[in-house]
């Protein structure tokens, strides 16, 4: 799944957006100058896009989802740990109200249920 989704965030590759594994299954993508509901409607996009794709296997065909939280950083400052803890705090609560989702924690973006094909 893992070289599934590479491709996926390649696609939406932008100045100002900057992807990295973080491990396991758990990727960071860092956005410059983005409000919530652009950053929200990009990380969705991702997440819907990945959602289309269709993995065969001997068992049969495989589709897989995506959950994501949104950090942001203060307009006085945040160190990368502070936002991405707060990212990590919003990922589980949008595994909590039931994946596949984007949540933006105390935010306008209320996480529903992504789209799939």
């Amino acid at each position: 799944m893992l070289c599934r989704f590479a491709p996926v965030i390649k696609k939406y590759d932008r100045v100002g957006v900057d992807a990295f594994r973080l491990g396991g299954e758990e990727f960071a993508l860092v956005m410059s100058r983005m409000t919530e509901d652009k950053a929200y409607d990009f990380a969705s996009r991702i997440g819907v896009a990945f959602g289309t794709e269709v993995v065969p296997t001997p068992r049969g065909p495989l589709r897989s989802s995506v959950s994501g939280g949104i950090g942001f950083g203060k307009e006085d400052g945040s160190s990368l740990d502070e936002v991405l803890a707060e990212a990590d705090r919003a990922l589980y609560a949008a595994k909590n109200a039931g994946r596949n989702r984007v949540l933006v924690l105390n935010g306008k973006a209320d996480g529903p249920a992504l789209r799939s094909a």
